[in-house]
C-alpha cells in the first residue's frame, strides 16, 4: 500500500511538471518569416533612419535604410502565446562598442485579422553584453516575461553589480501608444 501512494504521489507530481515553452524562433518560422518580422517591427526596435522622425519613419523612402536595419538585426527568442493571440519576441543588434556587443530589445505584440499591428509593446532593452552573456541573461528574462514574472529585480538600480535591463528605469519608460521610449530627462524619444 505504502508503495501505491508513493507512485501516486510520484505519478502526480510528474504530471504537475510546468511544459518547457519553446522559444526557438525556427520552430514557429520560416527564415523568410523571421526577416518578415525583424522587418515589420524595425521601426519601432532600431534606430531612426537618417532625416526620418517618429512621424514620417513609415513613409516609403526610408524603406531600404530599415530594411538594412532588419537584415542586420536576429530574432532570437519568439513565442506567440495561442491562448491570447500575443506574440513575445527577443531581437538583438549590434551596439557601438569597442569589443563586439549586443543588446537585446523584447516585448510582445499582437496583429489583427489583416496582419496590421495593433498592439506593441517593448517590455525591456538590456545593457550592451558580449553574445554568450547576452543571450543567457535574454532567455532568463524572456521566460520570465512570457510567465508574468515581475522584472524590476532586474533593473539596473536592484540588480547591481550585475546589469541585465537598461530600460525601463526611473527615468525612461516605454510609451505603448506612442510605441517609443520616453525619458524624462531629455523629454525626447530615446533610441
Amino acid at each position: 500500500m505504502k508503495h501505491f501512494y508513493l507512485l501516486l504521489t510520484l505519478l502526480f507530481l510528474i504530471g504537475c511538471k510546468k511544459e518547457a515553452i519553446n522559444t526557438n524562433p525556427n520552430s514557429y518560422l520560416s527564415e523568410l518569416e523571421q526577416k518578415n518580422f525583424n522587418y515589420s517591427i524595425i521601426r519601432y526596435t532600431g534606430r531612426l533612419a537618417k532625416k526620418a522622425t517618429h512621424k514620417t519613419k513609415f513613409e516609403n523612402k526610408f524603406d531600404q535604410e530599415y530594411l538594412a536595419l532588419a537584415e542586420a538585426s536576429d530574432l532570437v527568442f519568439y513565442y506567440p502565446d495561442s491562448k491570447t493571440g500575443e506574440i513575445y519576441f527577443a531581437i538583438t543588434k549590434i551596439a557601438p562598442s569597442l569589443k563586439i556587443k549586443k543588446v537585446a530589445t523584447v516585448g510582445k505584440m499582437k496583429k489583427d485579422a489583416s496582419g496590421t499591428i495593433e498592439m506593441y509593446e517593448e517590455a525591456f532593452r538590456t545593457w550592451k553584453m558580449e553574445e554568450e552573456e547576452l543571450m543567457q541573461k535574454t532567455k532568463l528574462l524572456f521566460l520570465k516575461y512570457i510567465n508574468g514574472e515581475d522584472l524590476s529585480p532586474y533593473y539596473t538600480k536592484n540588480s547591481q553589480p550585475e546589469f541585465y535591463i537598461e530600460f525601463p528605469d526611473e527615468n525612461t519608460y516605454f510609451d505603448s501608444k506612442k510605441r517609443i521610449w520616453i525619458s524624462n530627462i531629455s523629454l525626447s524619444p530615446q533610441q
